[in-house]
């Protein structure tokens, strides 16, 4: 580690050294202030361009801003803020002079509180205006960044589950004040480390999809820098009071910034929190308090800044859970979740995820001329996340939707059906009944040996990470800028489960309670743990498994860009070496002499290359090519084939590679503005894994997929039309394909040991992945004046699919199956082939969201903003959003395993209130 730490020092003095020249002063400098038009106070966080020099800077709190040593003549500055109307202003700068622009006058155009109703944080909705009387010449970063399909389509399609050309959000990068925060574990951002801190993580930097960036080498999904500097906060408070029906109904935050003080230095603090007993989904409650702390000194006229901040969001909430369609129509109810039940006139939800991350970053900026900007930040945090389930021992499955509890399991028998039947339309037995399962352990005590039969655990997977970055960005000339970086980051992740509640039981012995069903009378391979062997455990203790991965990144990136009057291209290359490691805490008894101690180190060298090109046919039109070639490494949870019992991995363990290129077409004039795109992105030797139960084997299986290939193509639409400075119409739309290109290998791995690295071919080809939406579809009507704003949106989609199962694609589960004609054939067993075997479409839909704000100016010039949001306004309820095969086959009684799927909520709205000053 500390040999690391020392490479990592040198690389970043290299860097300085080689990169970071200190240039000769010219006199030429240019400052300015914006201002709200509404209150006239500062903004803070504004993006400022000059676009002939392609130089950047952002306000300070009050709406200062400066440029040093800038060339005279003819230039265009551009405005960009993520709530206020994009402003361009065309200005002469005289040479060997201070030039004072302003004040410039930036138009609130959008309350923006929405973002936390569609339940998503990483997407908000700008509804950004075209400034009328804008020149003929244009920044593309602005008009980039400025995206009409990107700013609508996170809100508007977040509830249909919609994904940007189909990407995990593994594909997305996300940075805070210049520090990569994607896990190195899930490969994803924590979003709710964020929670209800929407104020402090609006400003930032995003490049969409493939592109240049300043921060970061990229990814397909695009990358973001959230800017979380104290200086850059607007100087002021904020008090904000929300009610809704979604998870949660309530929501407050409070959140004050001093702005940059004659001394240098800003302070901003900021807490909130959501709440709900029971959310709109019956057994869902939501706990959540949010807080964020941050100090920054600015000193040398402005060539140092360092920041330290601090944040968390810790939250305790209900899981909903999908059930299958018959369960739904006995209760009537397409929302129904299994996971709650009545306890002492309460109703307790057996499955609750508990979550805390507590984040502290420490960065500093050094300006040693206006050319050169060096970031260097670090940033550590610990994930602490929880979730609970049922578990059982020798005991009746005590989940109410469990099949044999289904009127159609007693096929055959009318009577049988019709009491089952009864019984869940009057709802005795669609919960959860938690007086049974302590009534069982009572007993359990009293005749028994006093070990649980039932009880709650509580599923660990913990993780503390420390990430280094350092970016340069420096302009080796007028057309040409460089930035290249620096990464480090190391993650340890802690895979365990704990007794969460005992229900009343004396203990727990610690063994594989399908071990013992299938290896009776063999002591040793029924242990969890022989290091402990017939250990009894208590609440609070560790138990089942226990392991550790250890998680090396370091990447080294460059990137060039050449700005001339026609074209602008950037190309760029990004080195990589990652490392994972498990390390078993527990000595298993299904695998002895793999599962304990440190595990092979597994290392992948990876290189990216990325290229793109933009031609200007004038100002307001552009085309753009990007292309972008990726090696990445398999994710922890994909290449250990059953991790919590062993450190075997699938047997071709490799980088996945991904291809990806677009076209696009750009527009922006004062009336019109949008984009159309065309895309195609090739996946290879991707893995995927799953987890089901066999009935075969009477044992829970891990099914894991390598050599996975699969295609994501489409096109993309965003077009906005401003007849008016009031009247704007928005049309937003994809047409799209993703699918399996390939029939990976599959191997197979149980719990128990019976079933060890069966490999067999998986027919995945031409499967569409489940629950994205391929078609989707917006068109808006938006209404401003006089600081009123309107909205009607009219959505629709089409061609989602179930998530297939692996397992049902698999030929030896089909040796009795003959076509018709054939000797042997089974009708029955024919049409169960066909159904196990055909992926299902979900219909498409319609749905219609309405929204009504005010943002009221008082005398003082402080302001309140009302906003009231409808979603599904036609309180659609029919409309399934995703699902999932079920992993169980019976050829004689496919009725017993159907699809399980999720329905969209019905009606939703969102009351908004705040108040600043």
């Amino acid at each position: 580690m500390q040999r690391i730490t020392r490479l990592i020092a040198l690389a970043s003095l290299l860097l300085s050294i080689a990169f970071c020249p200190l240039l000769a002063q010219e006199k030429t400098s240019l400052r300015g202030v914006v201002r709200d038009g509404g209150s006239n106070n500062g903004i803070g966080g504004v993006l400022v361009t000059l676009q002939s020099s392609n130089q950047q800077t952002t306000t300070e709190s009050d709406g200062s801003f400066a440029f040093y040593n800038i060339k005279a003549g003819e230039e265009t500055l551009l405005f960009s803020s993520p709530l206020h109307t994009t402003v361009e202003l065309n200005i002469t700068i005289t040479p060997n002079r201070l030039n004072e622009v302003g004040p410039i006058v930036m138009i609130q155009n959008k309350i923006n509180d929405n973002a936390q109703f569609a339940g998503i944080v990483d997407n908000i909705d700008l509804d950004q205006i075209d400034d009328e009387g804008a020149g003929q010449s244009a920044n593309t970063m602005v008009i980039f960044t400025n995206d009409v399909y990107l700013q609508k389509a996170g809100f508007q399609f977040s509830q249909f589950r919609h994904r940007n050309r189909g990407y995990d959000n593994t594909y997305e990068q996300r940075y805070i004040n210049g520090i990569n925060f994607n896990e190195g574990v899930r490969g994803v951002f924590n979003y709710s480390s964020i929670g209800a801190l929407n104020d402090m993580t609006r400003n930032g930097n995003r490049i969409n999809y493939m592109g240049a960036s300043p921060f970061s080498f990229g990814d397909i999904g695009g990358s973001e820098n959230i800017n979380m500097r104290p200086a850059n906060y607007t100087r002021g408070g904020k008090a904000t009071l929300s009610g809704t029906n979604r998870n949660y109904y309530a929501r407050a935050i409070l959140s004050y910034n001093t702005g940059l003080m004659d001394n240098g230095w800003a302070l901003s603090a900021a807490i909130g929190g959501r709440y709900a007993h029971e959310g709109a989904i019956e057994g869902v409650f939501y706990k959540n308090i949010s807080y964020m702390l941050g100090a920054e000194k600015v000193w040398d006229r402005g060539k140092h800044r360092l920041s330290v901040i601090t944040f968390g969001s810790p939250v305790e909430r209900g899981q909903q859970g999908s059930s299958v369609e018959e369960a739904l129509k006995l209760v009537c109810n397409n929302t129904y979740n299994p996971n709650w039940g009545w306890q002492n006139g309460k109703k307790r939800n057996a499955r609750v995820v508990k979550s805390w991350d507590p984040t502290l970053i420490i960065s500093h900026i050094w300006k040693p001329n206006y050319e050169t900007t060096l970031t260097t930040g670090i940033g550590a945090h610990y994930n602490r996340y929880g979730r609970s389930s049922l578990n059982w021992y020798n005991g009746a499955d005590p989940r109410p939707d469990y099949y044999r509890y289904l009127p159609s399991y007693f096929e055959g028998a009318p009577e049988v059906q019709e009491y089952y039947a009864h019984q869940w339309r009057t709802l005795e037995i669609s919960q959860i009944n938690w007086d049974r399962l302590y009534m069982a352990n009572h007993l359990n005590n009293m005749t028994g040996d006093g070990s649980a039969i039932y009880m709650v655990e509580e599923r660990r997977s913990d993780l503390a990470e420390i990430a280094f970055n350092t970016t340069l960005n420096t302009q080796l000339s007028k057309e040409i800028a460089l930035s290249a970086g620096l990464e480090f980051k190391y993650s340890q992740s802690k895979q365990f489960k704990t007794v969460d509640d005992l229900l009343g039981a004396k203990y727990l012995l610690d063994n594989d309670k399908y071990a013992e069903r299938d290896f009776a009378g063999n002591d040793q391979v029924v242990q969890n743990d022989l290091n402990k062997p017939g250990r009894r455990v208590w609440e609070g203790d560790v138990f089942g498994y226990d392991y550790r991965y250890h998680i090396y990144n370091a990447a080294l990136w460059a990137q060039n860009e050449h700005k001339y009057y026609k074209w602008d291209i950037y190309y760029g290359a990004k080195l990589a070496l990652n490392t994972i490691q498990r390390e078993g805490m527990m000595r298993n008894g299904r695998y002895p002499d793999n599962s304990y101690g440190k595990g092979k180190l597994h290392a992948f060298i990876n290189f990216d290359a990325k290229v793109g090109a933009v031609y200007k046919f004038n100002g307001r039109h552009f085309l753009t090519l990007n292309a972008q070639y990726l090696n990445r490494p398999q994710l922890e949870r994909q290449m250990y084939v059953s991790p919590d019992i062993s450190d075997i991995v699938a047997p071709t363990l490799k980088s996945k590679q991904i291809g990806s290129v677009d076209i696009n077409y750009i527009f922006s004039t004062p009336k019109v503005k949008g984009r159309l795109s065309a895309f195609y992105t090739g996946f290879w030797d991707d893995m995927k894994k799953v987890a089901y139960y066999d009935d075969t084997q009477r044992t829970f299986v891990l099914h894991t997929l390598y050599g996975v290939d699969k295609v994501h193509r489409g096109v993309e639409v965003g077009v906005e039309y401003k007849p008016t400075s009031s009247l704007t119409f928005e049309l937003i739309g994809t047409a799209a394909q993703y699918y399996y290109s390939n029939d990976p290998m599959g191997v197979m791995n149980s719990t128990n040991g019976k079933i060890m690295n069966k490999e067999e071919k998986v027919y995945m080809k031409n499967l569409y992945l489940g629950g994205v939406p391929q078609v989707l579809g917006t068109f808006g009507v938006g209404y401003f004046w006089n600081y009123w704003f309107f909205n009607l949106n009219v959505n629709g989609f089409g061609y989602n699919h179930i998530d297939a199962a692996p397992i049902r694609r698999l030929a030896s589960n089909y040796t009795t199956v003959t076509p018709p004609g054939t000797a042997g054939h089974n009708a029955k067993q024919y049409e169960a082939f066909k159904q196990y075997t055909t992926q299902e479409r979900f219909k498409g839909g319609v749905t219609m969201d309405l929204s009504i704000g005010k943002i009221l100016y008082l005398k003082n010039r402080d302001r309140i903003n009302f906003n009231f949001s409808i979603t599904n306004l036609l309180n659609n309820k029919e409309i399934r959003t995703g699902g999932f095969e079920q992993g169980r086959i019976n050829l004689d009684h496919p009725e017993r395993f159907t699809n399980k799927h999720y329905y969209m909520q019905g009606i939703n709205f969102f009351l908004n209130a705040s108040y600043n000053w």
